[in-house]
């Protein structure tokens, strides 16, 4: 093969990685691998027997850009008792990782303990710098610091502009986490850019917190249509997480036609011939918003907390 090869810069192994590869094209073999190499337009695998295979790199560019910014389940970035994010300061917010849904006896692992001790204090803790802050997190494994609509600086550090160029950059703050994947990319987003023009560096953490969002302003917004405050048709849902051996844990809802705090009897069990776990319960919420029903967990109404013993 005659084709000019380029080593790889980092943002470049960052994109064409093998994990990425593999995504793209079923038929990638990633063992036995002696290099990866760019061309003009396709990686070239050399293999350690000396052989080479070409893949076009504008699969893999889609495959990048899908992985990086996939949607991870409900439960993934949750805190002790189903509690989403948690706001800071400098518009940041404190995104728990889910230590308590990962598997049975997981909210008993030293990260779960870490988190019910801090949870509440955090947003108010004496820690008002973001290093200090992002290592608390790091140093307990309690979650990330993130600001998907861009971290405004605190007001003692803004001081007054020099020029209007200095005013319009005040005002467009960028997103941020301090996840590494997210980091990875800031650092490399110009060489990143030359091979994915006007790419924004973003993560998982950024779609989960996004789609988190969406969802409780759509039911906030469906719950302030009832005059009363209280929805007149409701679905509460449960959870319980894998054993270690289970792949997927079990998701079982019930909803009534009778108003949220309706006793017990008057709810009924939602397809209870169908298995349910975490993957699905994105697309079920959206569902049962758009049909007009308002999602609770299970332990947000007192008659559901008790419902889900025998199932």
């Amino acid at each position: 093969m005659s084709t000019q090869l380029q080593s790889l810069n980092e943002a470049q192994a960052l994109i064409y990685s093998r994990n990425n590869i593999s995504r793209t094209y079923e038929d990638f073999d990633p063992s036995d691998i002696a290099g990866l190499f760019r061309s003009d337009s396709d990686i070239i695998v050399t293999r350690t027997d000396g052989s080479q295979q070409a893949f076009p790199t504008a699969p893999i560019k889609e495959s990048f850009k899908e992985f990086t910014s996939r949607l991870p389940n409900f439960f993934e970035y949750l805190g002790p008792n189903f509690r989403g994010p948690s706001i800071w300061r400098n518009n940041c917010y404190i995104l728990f990782k889910g230590w308590h849904y990962q598997a049975q006896g997981s909210a008993l692992s030293m990260p779960a303990k870490a988190q019910s001790r801090w949870a509440d204090k955090l947003a108010a803790s004496s820690i008002y710098s973001e290093d200090g802050m992002v290592a608390l997190l790091e140093e307990f494994q309690l979650g990330y610091l993130i600001s998907p609509d861009g971290k405004t600086a605190p007001p003692a550090a803004r001081g007054i502009p020099n020029s209007e160029a200095e005013v319009v950059e005040q005002q467009q703050p960028k997103p941020f986490c301090s996840c590494g994947s997210f980091q990875r990319q800031v650092n490399l987003i110009d060489d990143i850019r030359q091979e994915i023009p006007g790419y924004e560096p973003t993560c998982k953490h950024m779609t989960w917190f996004t789609k988190y969002r969406e969802f409780l302003a759509k039911r906030n917004e469906l719950l302030a249509s009832y005059p009363s405050g209280n929805a007149e048709k409701a679905t509460a849902w449960f959870y319980a997480p894998p054993t270690y051996e289970q792949k997927h844990g079990r998701l079982a809802i019930i909803f009534t036609n009778h108003g949220q705090n309706a006793p017990i009897e008057k709810w009924r069990w939602y397809k209870s011939k169908e298995q349910f776990n975490e993957t699905h319960l994105w697309g079920l919420l959206d569902s049962m918003i758009k049909n007009g029903y308002v999602p609770f967990p299970h332990t947000g109404l007192l008659q559901t907390a008790n419902a889900f013993k025998s199932k």
